[in-house]
């Protein structure tokens, strides 16, 4: 190998000697990690030794890591950005109109990734392995919403990268802005990589370098002519002037080096599941479970063995005494007595042992502990009736307190996201329209990107709540609201679920053309009503106001009388 071609492959092999440097409970990095993924997946008997044993899988793994994910994802994630400072006269400061457009067009760019749904697999990443990460680029030759706004071109990709295709510079921190360089590793076809090289492709060439990708099945590629791929490696480096730079290699070639990409932040977005201290890699969940996750297998293997192999009794019989035995139904069985003797001295079925009721309870005990040590519980897991609302929205509150930890680093994540989307914005933009949404109605402007070079914008992450248990807080309280008068059927109405009343709004409108009409009667019955008063009782209660009126003449309909109270 051409040592011009070999510096951020260098860089590559160091982290990778790292990597394979670290253990987790006794096994090598790159082995637990495809043990994690095989566990989550339900292959939890991959490695094992040949046995007669079944082999049942009761996967504890795979229901907490979704009930999580469900628990820590939110419906609704936003980051906003504000202006360090406002203009005291109360005019429209440029910093106000740029944090608008960056707030604007960041939303756009992370609803193109689909944040909302991609952060479930984000998430489910660092459930597995203890790290999750994605990677920011800008592909130049892109045309703005496909050329339907003129010929601007450029548009921001996201795509998820797995946390062990992420090599750090400073592997004893997971800051990515303090970080030297970062590397991603990956694989593709050889000739995308020698499209994009251009120059001197052919000294690209398919390899088997896979051993160190993610999962069982990333050992496995098609073997096809045209459809090799080999590794690659993208560098991104900070350099002197506080800027970034990006090279890509194979083990044999520079596709390109040291391009400079204007950004001040890296396009590495990086996290940890569970913080591990000095080292950039997290810890995954999955890891400390697959011990418990073993037990359980092995004991419910057991017991089934044994139930197999002691359903059907055995049977012994007094071959003096009966020449033959046969199972067929109905077919007869002759045997000899002497008086008085019984037939179970001739033919009996064996008894078999009974298993310990301990072993089923240490079961139960394995299962109940390994989810409580989790953080979650059988109320969490829906496992219980739901009666009592208000006790299940205080179970839930309680066991969402240990995955706050888990939630903000996830949601700082998302910060970052945004921040080096903004940053890839205002190096790439320029002038260009987008796409502006008031939440009442979607507009096209045009805006100078460049502008937000020099311009410091602060953020703020919104969070909307989401779940089950928030539906069932909600249903509570109105319904406490309801049944206390404090509100009207109506007003209960437009505030509950639409999933829980077909046609909603349609009820709605029935019940406000009834109440209406029944307004319109009672004020017809209480003027008929009014007309057979005294005259002197008349020209006293047209002398009311007329809030005061009504309510006289209410209350003598009520009453039955003919004449005002004293």
């Amino acid at each position: 190998m051409n040592d011009k071609y070999t510096k951020h492959w260098a860089l590559y092999l160091a982290g990778l000697d790292y990597n394979q440097k670290l253990t987790i409970n006794g096994k090598g990095y790159y082995e637990t990690i495809n043990a994690n993924l095989a566990f989550s997946a339900g292959e939890q008997w991959r490695n094992a030794p040949a046995t007669d044993l079944p082999q049942p899988v009761f996967n504890i793994i795979d229901r907490v890591k979704w009930f999580k994910i469900a628990s820590i994802a939110s419906t609704n994630i936003s980051v906003k950005f504000e202006p360090l400072k406002y203009k005291t006269d109360g005019s429209e400061d440029e910093g106000i109109i740029a944090s608008e457009m960056a707030t604007q067009e960041v939303k756009n760019v992370l609803d193109k990734f689909r944040l909302e749904s991609k952060q479930r697999d984000l998430l489910a990443d660092g459930f597995d392995t203890g790290d999750y990460a994605c990677h920011i680029m800008f592909d130049p030759s892109k045309k703005l919403y496909n050329g339907q706004l003129g010929e601007y071109k450029g548009e921001i990709e996201i795509e998820i990268v797995d946390g062990q295709n992420v090599m750090f510079g400073n592997p004893n921190t997971n800051c990515t802005e303090k970080q030297p360089y970062i590397q991603l590793v990956g694989r593709d076809l050889v000739k995308n990589l020698q499209k994009e090289m251009k120059k001197y492709k052919d000294i690209i060439t398919p390899d088997y370098d896979y051993t160190y990708m993610a999962g069982d099945n990333g050992l496995n590629e098609i073997q096809a002519d045209g459809y090799g791929k080999a590794l690659y490696v993208i560098t991104y480096e900070r350099k002197d002037d506080g800027l970034i730079y990006v090279s890509k290699c194979t083990s044999t070639a520079y596709i390109y080096k040291d391009v400079p990409t204007g950004l001040k932040r890296y396009p590495v977005i990086f996290q940890n599941y569970k913080t591990v201290k000095n080292s950039y890699h997290g810890r995954s969940e999955v890891s400390g479970i697959i011990p418990n996750q073993i037990a359980i297998n092995k004991l419910f293997a057991m017991v089934i063995y044994h139930t197999m192999m002691s359903a059907f009794p055995t049977l012994v019989y007094d071959q003096k005494r009966i020449n033959a035995w046969t199972n067929e139904l109905g077919v007869p069985v002759g045997v000899k007595l002497e008086p008085g003797e019984n037939i179970g001295n001739v033919v009996k079925y064996l008894e078999t042992g009974n298993i310990s009721q301990a072993v089923t309870g240490i079961i139960d005990l394995l299962m109940q502990y390994t989810k409580e040590m989790l953080g979650v519980s059988d109320a969490q897991l829906g496992a219980i009736d739901p009666k009592n609302t208000s006790a299940i929205i205080a179970v839930q509150k309680s066991g969402a307190v240990p995955l706050e930890n888990i939630k903000a680093r996830f949601y700082d994540f998302v910060e970052d996201m945004s921040l080096s989307v903004l940053d890839m914005i205002s190096a790439n933009y320029g002038i260009r329209p987008v796409v502006v949404d008031s939440g009442e109605e979607r507009g096209i402007a045009t805006y100078d990107f460049s502008k937000l070079k020099n311009i410091y914008l602060t953020t703020s992450t919104e969070v909307g709540s989401s779940g089950y248990y928030s539906e069932v807080a909600t249903q509570t309280t109105l319904d406490n609201l309801l049944a206390s008068q404090m509100i009207t059927f109506i007003q209960y109405l437009e505030r509950i679920s639409d999933e829980l009343i077909p046609n909603k709004q349609e009820l709605i409108d029935e019940l406000k053309g009834q109440m209406a009409q029944g307004s319109t009667e009672q004020y017809e019955q209480m003027m008929a009503f009014f007309q057979t008063l005294p005259p002197e009782t008349q020209a006293q209660l047209q002398a009311l106001p007329d809030e005061q009126f009504e309510q006289a003449v209410m209350e003598l309909m009520g009453q039955g009388q003919q004449v005002l109270p004293q």
